[in-house]
């Protein structure tokens, strides 16, 4: 708690710095002040003939993103983009630090990037980024017809989507084909657990479960991340705890743990085992992972493709619900609220969360992407392309739906610490499953109370 608090004063102190820096003194704290910075809808939407210089800053290294600026420029006369590298090593952590150090310092930055929801909303809710509203407005485009995360912050759009990050399940193909198990493309927790049990095999250190469950806080939370609404342990600072979203999470932990089918999370604690490690040396034969899992499916040099890889949907709580439910998470793309170009800023985060993602061929939050050219160029790059179940991986990619964007409270990760205690007991038969729903609903309102 100690940290996170530190870190927003830090950066309340340093806008406060800035502000008194001569500056117009514009700065809104309220994300639901406008800015005047941006033109209003239906005035000149003209860009300034003059040619016009934009600083964009980044964490990526500037070789990464030289490529896809130079696309732009090229395309687009009159405009320069100046690269500002945040961090040397593509530390993103340490880029958001630059970030504020920078804008607290008066640097003229136009367009920012920002590695996840807390850092963008935390940056909006400062005053920070100038509302996008009136220029995609002009514009004329709806933005849920564009990309698959709203990104609107109490009715306003301060940031466009950039790359997306969300959840599905890797499968070993070679074990369902071995075990006449087609590919799941409709299924629950419930047929999970059927699998599960199906590709389970063997004895001792030659044994391989069904699945593995990571440590991290997402893998008690399993029965509320596949929902659309309220699926974080706090929502408008009310606990999730005592749900039966949570329930079914941890009876479904409870249940894998009991009949043999995951591996024994002692182990996995104990062993410190890595999810990578569990599923490509076939010890486990599916894991519920996220989308920067898929390039490594073909084989990376740790760890050799020797079989190949399925995808599914993530499952639903229950039979007939539907399918592919996921929070949803990545990079998102501002405008600086001081920014003097703010029209020609955002033409390029436009083009650049759309055609300018195409290019680089990530995975994008942009409609529009061409899947198959995404995946075409995924196994491009691929050691063993073969390896990488490209029909699957088109169905869940094209059926993926991702929830609306969710701001988790600055001190989540205290919450999920705690949570993660009393699970922990749970899973090692140390407390009953209503002793830890109790117990966790109690330390987590803790934590909730003394950030109010």
């Amino acid at each position: 708690m100690k940290k996170n608090v530190f870190a927003l004063v830090w950066i309340v102190v340093l806008l406060v710095a800035l502000a008194g820096c001569g500056n117009s003194g514009n700065n809104s704290a309220s994300p639901t002040s406008g800015s005047t910075a941006v033109p209003e809808a239906g005035e000149s939407a003209a860009p300034s003939a003059e040619p016009v210089t934009i600083k964009v800053a980044n964490w990526s290294p500037a070789a990464d993103m030289e490529p896809v600026l130079k696309a732009y420029e090229d395309s687009h006369p009159g405009v320069t983009l100046e690269y500002v590298e945040l961090a040397d090593n593509g530390d993103s952590v340490a880029g958001m630090k630059k970030l504020d150090l920078l804008v607290a310092s008066g640097e003229n930055l136009d367009v920012v990037f920002m590695p996840g929801a807390t850092d963008y909303s935390q940056r909006a809710g400062l005053g920070l980024l100038a509302p996008l509203n009136d220029l995609i407005s002009k514009e004329g485009i709806t933005l849920a017809d564009e990309y698959t995360i709203d990104p609107s912050v109490d009715g306003k759009v301060y940031a466009l989507p950039d790359t997306l990050e969300n959840y599905f399940v890797l499968l070993n193909k070679d074990k369902l084909d071995a075990a006449g198990l087609a590919v799941p493309t409709e299924w629950s927790w419930d047929d999970y657990l059927d699998y599960a049990a199906k590709l389970t095999s063997g004895t001792g250190p030659s044994k391989t479960f069904g699945t593995y469950f990571h440590t991290w806080a997402m893998y008690w939370e399993l029965g509320i991340i596949n929902q659309e609404k309220d699926n974080n342990l706090v929502n408008n600072g009310a606990l999730n705890i005592d749900s039966a979203g949570i329930r079914k999470s941890l009876e479904l932990r409870n249940k894998a743990e009991e009949s043999g089918v995951a591996v024994p999370y002692a182990d996995t604690i104990s062993q410190k085992l890595a999810y990578r490690s569990e599923f490509f040396t076939g010890h486990a034969a599916m894991i519920v992972t996220g989308n920067w899992m898929i390039g490594e499916s073909g084989g990376s040099e740790e760890f050799p493709a020797t079989f190949t890889t399925a995808f599914a949907p993530m499952p639903s709580n229950s039979a007939g619900e539907p399918s592919g439910v996921s929070i949803a998470n990545g990079n998102y793309v501002g405008i600086l609220e001081k920014s003097k170009h703010p029209q020609e800023a955002y033409d390029f985060i436009r083009w650049y969360s759309t055609e300018g993602e195409q290019m680089q061929n990530v995975y994008s939050a942009w409609k529009k992407q061409d899947v198959d050219q995404f995946i075409a160029g995924v196994k491009t790059k691929a050691m063993s392309p073969d390896k990488i179940d490209g029909t699957s991986l088109a169905y869940v990619i094209k059926n993926a739906k991702p929830a609306p964007l969710s701001v988790p409270p600055t001190y989540q990760g205290e919450l999920e610490t705690a949570f993660t205690k009393e699970t922990e007991l749970f899973i090692l038969k140390q407390q009953d499953l209503e002793t830890t729903i109790s117990k966790a609903q109690s330390e987590l309102q803790k934590i909730v109370d003394a950030n109010k």
